[in-house]
């Protein structure tokens, strides 16, 4: 997965916004086994060091919560092969564990490394190449070839003619596999490979190991495989021989980790509990949301809250977070979500770092920030967004009676973490809930300015969803509000500025202030459907 902003957020990005999430499906099903997506890592912060964001930077934090290096890149990734990427203004370089930054930053996209080699995009004419760079910001290979998978063991999958192939650390074709699909890589240098009534394991040269007959062969883990051959399930080890054979066959059974595997009842309400590598049942199946064991725990999930067991199935950490990482624990931290708010969380359930977050709603110290006002000759994209990720606050505001757009020029705040900005409140100071339609969590508010001839126009854009599924109402109770953050503007013309928002065949106009705008930013009503400038927004 390449970065194109700080790990697991999007700060800001010019003409478009292009976000990177990496998510994981836990699908169960008899038939079909589960293969891990997106990019992870076999060490996923090198000598347990963590990025954080504080004051609008980015830095890292040891296990143990302590800041090892200052928080001073506009983006941060994990570190991988002793290096991690960072970002300084809108290119990607890499630092080593000391904070040092040991490539320049040059590249527009990255991924991270592994086995010595990165995935990166650079800058060429009026396009781009992909490259691949060594630890020491060298070249090894420039490819024509597009989605090239992460290096391990040498070997790295791409498809080519709608065939699996693998590539070497020259870039060359090493492997044609002739099947269509694939692990992805080559767990503990054994790969799989599917066709629609096939399966097969090679090893680093192309090499069978073993061929099924069928398409229910996993990848390797722990030195172990699961696999389906005549409606039977059973674990392999790397020279193809059957290792641990199963009593249960009405189980789904998945990858090992951490010394333990997952054994499912399929189905709808499906529940699970873990085996151990002889294949008895040690935690009994009785879990409806459970995670892989990592360091000796295990995130399981009541309700809506997350806690952890260890490998007897005790609970050592009560249910109390609202979201955990995948991943769980590495080098002794996991990240943690709780009261809307991410962070570290140590082995006892403390977090040992939390997230600066709802700043908005705070008198801020404006001064630890870098900011400066946002110059930009064109519409802004700057959705204000709600819901989960600004849920209301309540509050009574006895001068209101209704529905009302506020702006607050005199408590100055952050926008996108490098301006400053505005508070616009949206308060329903009515004694009705409020429906406010939104898509996909994004309030339909428009910021305004007026034009040379007095009236007002818009300086906000907005990309209405295609999906109808994006569609759906945020309800505001009364006496609840919300806040969100309006960059405040350079530029060289000075006019008066609002927002407005369209509710029941009704306009809710903000208050007018003063401010300065590039008259370019006036959009023209023909240009509706052309982007503008896109900034990530709260």
């Amino acid at each position: 997965m390449y970065r194109t902003g700080p790990a697991r957020e999007m700060l800001w990005a010019m003409l478009f916004v292009d976000s990177a999430t990496m998510k994981r499906l836990l699908t169960y099903s008899i038939l079909l086994l589960l293969f891990a997506c997106g990019q992870t890592t076999d060490n996923n912060e090198a000598n347990g060091f963590f990025p954080i964001k504080e004051f609008g930077k980015w830095g890292y934090i040891n296990s143990d919560g302590q800041t090892v290096i200052q928080c001073q890149f506009d983006g941060a990734d994990q570190f991988s092969d002793g290096l991690a990427a960072i970002l300084i203004d809108t290119v990607w370089g890499f630092i080593d564990t000391t904070g040092k930054i040991v490539i320049e930053p040059k590249y527009y996209r990255v991924a991270q490394f592994s086995d010595g080699l990165c995935n990166v995009t650079i800058p060429k004419d009026t396009t781009f190449q992909n490259a691949f760079i060594r630890t020491d910001g060298s070249i090894a290979f420039i490819t024509e070839f597009k989605d090239v998978g992460t290096f391990y063991n040498g070997r790295a999958e791409v498809q080519i003619n709608e065939e699996v192939c693998y590539l070497n650390k020259k870039g060359e074709i090493l492997i044609n596999t002739h099947f269509p699909s694939g692990s992805g890589r080559f767990y503990e240098g054994i790969a799989v490979v599917w066709s629609g009534d096939s399966s097969k394991y090679i090893d680093t040269t192309g090499k069978t190991v073993r061929f099924f007959k069928e398409m229910n062969a996993n990848r390797f883990s722990e030195g172990l495989a699961i696999v389906q051959e005549n409606g039977n399930n059973f674990y392999i080890d790397k020279s193809g021989n059957k290792k641990i054979n199963l009593e249960r066959q009405d189980l789904t059974y998945f990858d090992f980790s951490d010394g333990m595997a997952q054994a499912v009842i399929a189905g709808s309400n499906h529940k699970a509990g873990f085996i151990d590598t002889s294949g008895k049942l040690v935690i009994p199946i009785q879990y409806h949301d459970i995670r892989d064991f990592k360091e000796g725990l295990a995130a399981f999930r009541v309700n809506d809250s997350w806690g952890f067991i260890d490998k007897t199935g005790k609970v050592v950490i009560k249910p109390q977070f609202e979201q955990i990482e995948y991943e769980g624990f590495s080098n002794g931290l996991c990240r943690a979500k709780q009261n809307h708010q991410w962070g570290y969380i140590n082995k006892k359930g403390e977090f040992v770092w939390k997230e600066q977050v709802g700043l908005e709603y705070k008198k801020i110290d404006l001064s630890k920030w870098k900011l400066d006002s946002l110059e930009i000759s064109k519409p802004l994209y700057a959705d204000k967004y709600a819901g989960s990720d600004n849920f209301p606050r309540k509050q009574t505001f006895a001068s209101l009676n209704q529905l009302t757009l506020k702006v607050d020029t005199a408590d100055l705040t952050v926008f996108a973490d490098k301006y400053f900005a505005h508070k616009l409140y949206l308060i329903n100071a009515s004694i009705d809930t409020v429906n406010i339609p939104a898509q996909d969590g994004r309030i339909k508010i428009i910021q305004q300015a007026k034009n040379k001839n007095g009236g007002w126009q818009d300086i906000d854009n907005f990309i209405n969803s295609f999906c109808g599924n994006s569609y759906y109402p945020l309800r505001l109770a009364p006496n609840e509000y919300q806040i969100f953050a309006s960059p405040i503007f350079k530029g060289q013309f000075k006019t008066q500025l609002r927002f407005k928002l369209e509710i029941d065949k009704q306009v809710i106009y903000s208050n007018s202030y003063s401010g300065l705008i590039n008259y370019e930013q006036l959009l023209n009503p023909n240009d509706k459907d052309k982007r503008g400038i896109a900034v990530w927004s709260n």
